[in-house]
């Protein structure tokens, strides 16, 4: 499935280009980034996987996806179901109100194919890999696998820099061995002030601390 979306043409199609490929769980700016890179769009090489699989036909699936909240995502979601589509999966997509996802994100009722966005400025991917990779106990997570329970643990306890590094790079050629997600893009984000607004600094993720911020009369 990620050989099958082409997240290039999505970039370029609905940001203008603002925007980079994923290449795992790991962002370009967080610790251990680079040791693998994005999976390329090759729709033939998805095909030849899914016949290997025992689905030469594909198969059907449901999808959701949360509205109003990441910017065109209705668009990428569409894209993500056609490009699919174009390889023999036939997705059942439902564009949902995003407390009501979250919501059935918790009581882990989403359908078995679900499209997020998770942001962090800690410099490390190891909060959003916990909270989407921790298994059915954590609130947001729809995945289990005993070999990233493991990883992440030993990430959690380990206080040395470059062996935390280290652990990232194995846990992205895991991750791309065996990919829970479709792997989609790192979003470029333009914002502007006016002038009356002072004590304003944009930072490196979706989350807003305007405790210096005024407004001038």
């Amino acid at each position: 499935m990620n050989y099958a979306v082409d997240v290039d043409g999505i970039i370029k199609a609905l940001f203008a280009g603002n925007g980079q490929r994923a290449a795992g769980y790991v962002a370009s700016s967080e610790l251990g980034y680079g040791i693998v890179p994005p999976f390329p769009y090759d729709p033939e090489k998805a095909k030849a996987l899914l016949a290997e699989a025992g689905y030469a036909d594909g198969f059907e699936v449901d999808m959701a996806c949360p509205s109003g909240v990441f910017a065109a995502f209705q668009e990428v979601c569409q894209a993500i179901v056609s490009n699919l589509g174009d390889v023999g999966i036939t997705v059942n997509l439902e564009m949902m109100e995003s407390g009501a996802f979250w919501d059935l994100m918790v009581k882990k009722q989403l359908p078995p194919l679900n499209g997020d966005s998770w942001a962090d400025e800690s410099g490390e991917s190891y909060n959003r890999m916990a909270g989407a990779l921790g298994g059915m106990d954590a609130g947001y997570s729809l995945w289990t696998d005993p070999k990233i329970d493991d990883l992440l643990n030993q990430i959690s306890s380990e206080l040395d820099r470059d062996k935390r590094k280290a652990l990232y790079e194995e846990i992205q050629v895991y991750m791309q061995e065996n990919p829970p997600f479709i792997y989609l893009y790192e979003p470029v984000t333009f914002e502007a002030t006016r002038d009356r607004v002072t004590g304003y600094s944009p930072r490196p993720s979706e989350m807003l601390y305007l405790f210096d911020t005024a407004v001038a009369p």
